[in-house]
């Protein structure tokens, strides 16, 4: 098993530097999806800098609105919140809008989301064809969106209809563009899945998504709203799922069931600990979500403590944890 990890020009001295799915980072530690806008909040915030690269919300082939208001809710560990949330159509994507010009603003993921498989080939024709695509590092395939096609059950949540989406979305980019494919981890078999995906052209497996939740009924009669019934259930609860699915990912690829590819975990990181934790199980990136929103300063924090611990340990790459989970 062999996967290209340090990026062309790194050396010893660049401890955290990676080359995830050809998407070259100067440190494992993005902002996911839907958690950091479009980039403005990070430069608003000014801590734009502490992330590698940050992925942008799903955008869709036409902007779409919420169809019922939506609304966080905390939860034990964890945060609720809805999954129908308004999309940016590609059509209305707008380089006055954007503030990726800015020095400040990392690498940019685009995230592509759609209802069939023809869709998620128009956002990505729409995108190649804007001139902001020169500003793209990579492009993330959101697969945990319901088929429209196929009874709404989640592209993610089918081998078939992933690994076709991911192949229509690859023909329409180029060829040197990262494609990373995001899936479910409440899924029987993600290995399946990932592995038709990667046959299809996706050079990363991002793993996971809010799991479906709602809240928990309150009140003297118990019929308190309890959120969105397309909920998500995001946060530290659900990390240890999250390390599964990747621990299994690795797992298969170190068997032969799933050639090489780089994996990020996304979905309950939260500090260094949780971001060890993954790479010993298989990741070579993760994405902060909820832990951004609770708090900003959150990236600086785990890169200072991923960069002691490699230090007080004498280890010269993060590279070195990389799937040591699996040598005990």
């Amino acid at each position: 098993m062999s996967l290209p990890t340090l990026p062309r020009g790194a050396t010893p001295r660049d401890p955290l530097a990676v080359d995830v799915g050809g998407l070259r980072l100067d440190s494992p530690v993005l902002g996911a999806s839907g958690c950091v806008g479009f980039g403005r909040e990070l430069a608003r915030l000014g801590v734009a800098g502490d992330l590698a690269g940050f992925v942008t919300p799903s955008m869709t082939a036409t902007t779409r609105p919420a169809a019922r208001r939506g609304v966080l809710r905390e939860s034990a560990s964890g945060l609720l919140a809805p999954t129908d949330r308004p999309s940016l159509g590609v059509d209305r994507l707008r380089p006055a809008a954007l503030p990726w010009d800015a020095e400040q603003v990392p690498q940019v993921i685009v995230s592509i989301a759609g209802t069939t498989i023809g869709e998620y080939a128009e956002v990505a024709q729409g995108l190649r064809r804007n001139t902001l695509m020169r500003k793209v590092a990579a492009v993330e395939i959101n697969l945990a969106c319901p088929d429209a096609k196929n009874s709404d059950k989640l592209f993610s949540h089918d081998e078939f209809q992933a690994t076709k989406a991911v192949a229509r979305v690859r023909e329409e980019l180029p060829r040197s563009m990262p494609l990373f494919a995001k899936l479910s981890a409440d899924v029987t078999d993600i290995t399946e899945v990932a592995r038709g995906c990667v046959k299809a052209g996706a050079t990363a497996i991002v793993v996971g998504s809010p799991l479906r939740a709602i809240g928990r009924p309150t009140g003297q009669n118990l019929r308190a709203d309890v959120g969105a019934p397309d909920g998500g259930l995001s946060g530290p609860a659900i990390l240890p799922i999250t390390l599964r699915a990747i621990w299994d990912l690795r797992a298969a690829v170190r068997s032969g069931r799933l050639a090489p590819v780089h994996l990020v975990a996304v979905g309950g990181v939260a500090g260094a600990a949780d971001t060890l934790a993954a790479f010993a199980v298989g990741a070579t990136a993760v994405q902060l979500g909820t832990a951004l929103l609770h708090d900003p300063s959150s990236p600086r924090k785990l890169v200072d403590g991923l960069r002691a611990h490699l230090s007080d340990n004498g280890i010269e790459s993060f590279l070195d944890i990389v799937g040591a989970a699996h040598e005990g």
